[in-house]
């Protein structure tokens, strides 16, 4: 064996091997004389170690050597991951037809005919290398291009296009073997508002650490090994805060519901990133094949509507697909069609539920109410379109009519006498979250020449718990112009005493469901006395909706609420009735609590 290394500047390196000393002598002179760097074996296992060391550039073959023949060395070349594309020139006699075709078969590139024409050797050499090249650049530029048309750029993860690709694959497969698959589509909660407040290099951070991590979830975590038996896993990233993760041949719905909580559980960890501590939560949808759809487009749309419904239930949680849930898709797409006009349409109205005082026993204060009655669908619920309002993006501007209105209307009752008379409106998390809040309540109390003291903005538990530092600013801010704060159905969240001493609220409202057999089940009563007592050691005023009977108003009493709202005294009504209703001493036999 010879090794001919002439400079470091030289651009390639060829193995010549050939069992001909006089051959190779002559090879290498005229190959290394322009600047080729050249290796020499003598037989073909020689040969084959040589390729492994030194990675040529190109080979050079003679077909008939000692040991391995030239045929073999060069399909054991092609077996291996670098020698798939490197040239291989098979030397043969020219009118040896039998071998050239052998070579062929055995994955040569060209040939060389015998004998030499030694001028010409180096060309033929130099045009062998500039083809590869060329292909290997073309090469370079597909896989490239491939990756930027099948993965990622952020996560590395496949993208939107590999995911559809595979996933039709899985069907098709799943089809043949009588196979369930499942695709959880994982939308991040909440990615928006942290990606704006921190910025986007902060929030790219943030979703590779998440890509990572539930890949991890579903790789490593020991519980999952018997759910992910048989299962192969795939995980894509859509685009945005949007994750899928495809599982084939899944054991059951229980392994499905197993490896749900468990993404659930890891997305869900602090995470650390920069100088900051986030947490985000995950809403997943679930679609199963066969049984929700037999196609890419039907499944992603039922993940898709699962997913929406796993948010609109408190988000945190995954849920399965099931029919209802599409008509309640197809019923919810009717209502977003029909709400984008009812504003400017006027078809909202507002009606107020008015709020009595115990000790005083009149009318103190108002709850305004949105009420829609669509041309087309007739009287929507708020149940139904305050959700799809928010999914629509739709909510602020509805929300700062309804604040507006109630406004005006509260303009109007403190010119008409009622003083101190308060009217409360509702504002969603959404609105809460949004940046112009308190300028927008500032502009409508001004516009309407309304003192601040006789508006109240009710928020739930969940709204100010979401990010209780930056809620606490806010509400400071909003209690700083002189507008009540109240925290609407409490008891139903999270709250914990210490949070609740942070935010600097006016008022708890006992939500329905503990005023509802609050003078049957000592439980509710207990609740409900709690936190009355807890309204009292804070100094905040307490009223108890959905108060409906005698009862419930002569337990409530007992336990020294503030304040009640219900059809007890008044279901909502428009302004104008509210108005009639007012003028009148309510009947003293409501209040026979002997």
């Amino acid at each position: 064996m010879t090794e001919v290394t002439q400079s470091r500047s030289m651009e390639a390196t060829v193995l010549v091997c050939d069992d001909d000393p006089t051959y190779l002598m002559l090879m290498e002179e005229t190959l290394s004389s322009d600047d080729l760097r050249v290796v020499t074996a003598t037989d073909g296992a020689q040969a084959l170690q040589l390729f492994l060391k030194h990675k040529p550039s190109i080979v050079l073959l003679d077909v008939h050597m000692p040991k391995l023949s030239g045929f073999e060395v060069c399909k054991e070349i092609r077996h291996y991951p670098f020698g798939k594309d490197v040239p291989i020139l098979m030397v043969t006699g020219a009118d040896d037809i039998k071998s050239i075709e052998a070579a062929y078969e055995h994955g040569a590139t060209d040939f060389l005919p015998k004998p030499i024409r030694w001028p010409m050797v180096v060309h033929r050499v130099r045009y062998m290398l500039k083809g590869s090249e060329t292909f290997q650049s073309l090469r370079a530029s597909e896989k490239k291009m491939r990756q930027l048309a099948y993965f990622d750029g952020l996560t590395g993860l496949p993208n939107r296009q590999n995911f559809d690709d595979t996933l039709n694959l899985s069907i098709t497969d799943a089809e043949i073997h009588g196979q369930n698959l499942c695709i959880m589509y994982i939308d991040l909660d909440n990615f928006k508002r942290i990606n704006d407040t921190l910025g986007h290099d902060f929030g790219d951070k943030l979703l590779k650490h998440i890509a990572h991590r539930i890949g991890n979830c579903l790789n490593n975590d020991k519980s999952l090994e018997d759910a992910l038996k048989t299962t192969h896993v795939e995980v894509s990233r859509l685009g945005g805060d949007e994750f899928m993760v495809q599982l084939s041949d899944v054991n059951s719905d229980e392994a499905m519901h197993q490896i749900a909580n468990a993404l659930v559980a890891c997305v869900s960890e602090m995470i650390s990133i920069d100088e900051y501590e986030v947490a985000l939560t995950p809403s997943i949808g679930i679609a199963v094949f066969p049984r929700d759809g037999m196609s890419v487009t039907e499944l992603k749309k039922n993940a898709d509507i699962a997913m929406y419904h796993a948010k609109s239930k408190g988000r945190s949680c995954y849920h399965f697909y099931s029919e209802s849930l599409n008509q309640g898709a197809m019923k919810s797409l009717r209502i977003e069609g029909c709400l984008r006009n009812a504003l400017q349409n006027n078809e909202f109205e507002i009606h107020y539920q008015p709020q009595v005082c115990l000790k005083t026993k009149k009318f103190i204060s108002a709850e305004a109410l949105l009420r829609w009655n669509s041309p087309e669908l007739g009287p929507v619920g708020p149940s139904d379109f305050i959700p799809v309002a928010e999914s629509a993006g739709l909510i602020n501007d509805i929300g700062e009519w309804v604040t507006r209105e109630a406004c005006r209307q509260a303009k109007r009752w403190s010119d008409e006498g009622l003083e101190n008379f308060r009217v409360s409106v509702n504002l969603s998390s959404l609105q809460f979250q949004r940046a112009t809040l308190v300028s927008m309540i500032k502009r409508a109390c001004e516009d309407a020449n309304l003192s601040p003291k006789l508006l109240e903005v009710e928020l739930t538990e969940s709204a100010v718990m979401a990010d209780v530092e930056h809620n606490v600013k806010r509400l400071n801010q909003i209690r700083d112009m002189g507008v009540s704060i109240s925290i609407d159905d409490f008891g139903t969240g999270y709250s914990s005493l210490s949070y609740l001493k942070k935010f600097p609220i006016n008022t708890l409202k006992i939500d329905r469901s503990f005023v509802i057999n609050i003078a049957q089940d000592p439980d509710d009563a207990a609740i409900v006395e709690a936190i009355i007592a807890l309204a009292k050691t804070l100094n905040l005023e307490i009223i108890a909706e959905g108060v409906e009977t005698l009862g419930q108003l002569k337990t409530l009493n007992d336990f020294s609420c503030d304040i009640i709202q219900g059809f007890y005294f008044s279901k909502a009504i428009p302004a104008d009735d509210l108005s009639q209703l007012m003028k009148k001493a309510l009947d003293p036999s409501l209040f026979e609590l002997g």
